[in-house]
């Protein structure tokens, strides 16, 4: 009887515990869509001279950071980088000054093949998706991942990943801020 009463109530916590979880995705999830849906922002880029020259992070494909303002509040930046290897985008989502989502992907250069389909090398003019990351935040600290694919080279816990996306958010944010008012 004890087991059955404790299989019970551990599914019925289970089911509430992600029902609302659900529930906080499609919550960040509309305020997403509404910021992406958005047309009339201003818009500041910081491009690749920016990262070389102030930074000192020159890359193998350049780098290039941009913020959208919705009435001086900051709702997204994009972030993307030229690698070795081919491309990696980030997006961080804002909402009341606060980060509540990251979307980040990952592309390889395509592989050239012999006609025995050995590879060969890189085709530098396709970009393959090799991973893509959802990252749902709320007061800060990170409640869910959805990820497919497999990253290419940082692999982390979701604490390690929590404090690299809010970190990442931060010194974007401030590199913009300082940009925006030159």
């Amino acid at each position: 009887m004890k087991t059955k009463l404790f299989v019970l109530t551990f599914l019925t916590l289970t089911n509430l515990l992600f029902g609302q979880t659900a529930e906080r995705i499609a919550a960040v999830r509309k305020k997403v869509e509404a910021i992406n849906t958005e047309k009339s922002y201003q818009i500041k880029k910081l491009d690749n001279d920016y990262f070389v020259n102030v930074k000192n992070e020159p890359t193998d494909g350049g780098q290039e950071l941009s913020g959208y303002y919705k009435n001086g509040k900051l709702k997204k930046i994009i972030y993307s980088v030229g690698l070795s290897y081919g491309m990696k985008t980030c997006e961080y989502f804002f909402s009341d000054d606060e980060l509540i989502f990251v979307f980040e992907k990952q592309d390889q250069f395509a592989d050239l093949k012999d006609q025995s389909n050995q590879v060969t090398g890189s085709d530098h003019t396709k970009l393959e998706s090799v991973y893509t990351g959802r990252f749902y935040f709320e007061n800060s600290k990170l409640f869910s991942i959805k990820q497919t694919g497999r990253e290419i080279f940082t692999k982390m816990d979701k604490k390690s990943k929590e404090a690299e996306l809010l970190k990442e958010s931060k010194d974007f944010r401030l590199a913009l801020q300082k940009a925006k008012s030159k």
